[in-house]
């Protein structure tokens, strides 16, 4: 629920239910006390009048035994006159806090309760009917008195008084306002205390675990989840919260294999630099020394070591390029050129190096003649050299053969997914169908005839310092950057690469260019 949400029925909850349960309260408490009036005074009594207008349900509690008086002295008034009536009457008012007087031709006759009579102020004298008579009900010195005028059947005059003692009313109201403002506090203090627990497990909780969530992060751990399933604005702050501990989290880890991977690719470089260095250093010595004196030693010694300065001058031209790489300052220049001239020349270029490891290069190129690509030709060849430096590094033979094949794309699907350095996990980012294939694409193919590569290992090999030692012997050493670099190349170009490899038969590696269209081969000329 939204925090909102909760603020308005927050709102409600302050209001109308407490309004609600103190109103089904005041009335289960009103009807209760008229009830216990009612069986007291045997008299019907509104619960309204009882909170509003104490006094007026002492002229109604005892007014059923005063009309039933009435009725005695208008029927049979002789009766009033009797004392064991008037001791039995009065004996059941003295439960309703009530007593009778009567007087009979002015003089006192019957007093039910003397001590209460005293207390009384002179009580009225007799009216004639004549004079508009009529019952009357006074208060008199915390007594509500009612008083009936009649005539006895011998003709003489009398009066009848019920007498009833309010004050033994009014503590009964009193207790009743009493359990009603301890019933409408009790109601107030439960609502709010229920409002505060839901406030606290919405809102105050989920923030104290994002509180505790922090300082974690702050001291360094990562580890602590942040778990919270409300589904308002604090909850959606700490799903985020969440994600962010799980990215920072995969950051550190990235960072933490970068460097470790940065000191694996170093300790390789530094081998891999040691020992063209120490051919160096001991065919120089050799040269030097006079080892070499003859001629064609000298020449073969001059050839090993320019040999030697080769290799370390591409490790160090691998590691610059690896740096551009990563600060994504790799300079490009695309040009539209003929594709099959641009591969004849480059594969020459590579062949007279090829020869002298015994590797034999082999061109294939069924595309048309006239085909142009728009590439960096300078990167491209870079991409083509560390496809096949890779490739003979890993010859495990003395001999070989690598094919370049060129053809438009699509020329057949790979059996094994497409492979591409994209995550920063090592996970690819793959299938055929994940990158849209556009139109007018060349493809290029290189194989060669190696040990192969593993299935397990194949959807790493893009990955930077990633080398399939497993599958192609952890004897051989490198920076594990050459495929790394060819795949932010080609995917800069707007390709794509990927490998198919079997292990004992060889690899190749595609990767795919545009190629220029017609129209605009056309207008170039």
């Amino acid at each position: 629920m939204k925090i909102r949400g909760r603020l308005i029925i927050a709102f409600l909850f302050v209001t109308i239910f407490p309004l609600a349960l103190i109103a089904v309260s005041y009335n289960m408490i009103l009807t209760n006390q008229a009830s216990t009036l009612e069986d007291d005074y045997q008299s019907d009594i509104s619960s309204e009048n009882l909170l509003l207008n104490p006094i007026h349900i002492l002229s109604t509690a005892t007014m059923t035994d005063f009309r039933d008086l009435v009725h005695v002295a208008d029927t049979n008034p002789d009766l009033l006159i009797r004392r064991d009536y008037l001791d039995k009457i009065n004996s059941d008012l003295s439960g309703r806090f009530s007593f009778i007087v009567v007087h009979k031709g002015g003089q006192e006759f019957y007093i039910g309760n003397t001590k209460a009579y005293h207390q009384l102020n002179p009580l009225p004298g007799f009216r004639s009917f004549e004079e508009g008579y009529t019952d009357t009900i006074s208060i008199d010195n915390g007594y509500l008195v009612k008083q009936k005028d009649f005539y006895l059947s011998s003709h003489e005059y009398a009066q009848l008084f019920l007498v009833t003692d309010y004050s033994e009313i009014l503590p009964r109201w009193r207790e009743l306002i009493r359990q009603l403002m301890i019933s409408g506090a009790l109601i107030l203090l439960g609502t709010a205390a229920l409002l505060v627990v839901w406030l606290y497990n919405g809102i105050v909780r989920p923030l104290n675990i994002l509180q505790i969530a922090t300082m974690q992060i702050g001291a360094g751990n990562l580890d602590t989840p942040v778990r919270v399933n409300s589904t308002d604005e604090i909850g959606e702050l700490c799903r985020d919260f969440e994600e962010m501990r799980i990215r920072l989290k995969e950051m550190i880890e990235e960072r933490i294999r970068y460097e470790q991977d940065t000191r694996d690719m170093m300790s390789n470089m530094a081998h891999d630099l040691q020992t063209p260095l120490t051919s160096i250093k001991g065919y120089s010595e050799g040269i030097l020394d006079g080892v070499a004196n003859t001629p064609e030693k000298q020449e073969k010694y001059l050839r090993t070591i320019s040999s030697k300065a080769n290799d370390m001058s591409y490790l160090v031209d691998q590691l610059s390029i690896f740096s551009k790489v990563e600060q994504n300052s790799l300079p490009y220049h695309f040009l539209d050129f003929p594709l099959d001239s641009y591969f004849t020349d480059c594969i020459e270029a590579i062949s007279l190096d090829m020869e002298t490891k015994h590797i034999t290069m082999h061109y294939e190129n069924t595309c048309p003649k006239d085909t142009k690509i728009h590439a960096d030709p300078e990167q491209l060849k870079r991409v083509v050299i560390n496809i096949i430096n890779n490739a003979v590094k890993y010859l495990d033979r003395s001999d070989g053969n690598i094919r370049i094949r060129l053809s438009e794309f699509p020329v057949k699907q790979p059996s094994a997914p497409l492979y591409r350095q994209l995550n920063p996990d090592g996970t690819p980012m793959e299938t055929n169908s994940e990158i849209p294939v556009p139109e007018h694409f060349i493809q290029i193919e290189i194989q060669d005839d190696g040990p192969g590569i593993d299935a397990e290992a194949l959807p790493h090999i893009f990955q930077r310092f990633y080398r399939a030692d497993a599958s192609r012997g952890s004897s051989k050493r490198g920076s594990g950057l050459g495929l790394a670099i060819v795949a932010r190349i080609i995917e800069d170009h707007g390709g794509r690469v990927w490998a198919d490899s079997t292990p004992g038969e060889g690899t190749s590696i595609y990767f795919t260019l545009k190629e220029t269209p017609q129209t605009d081969a056309t207008e170039n000329k």
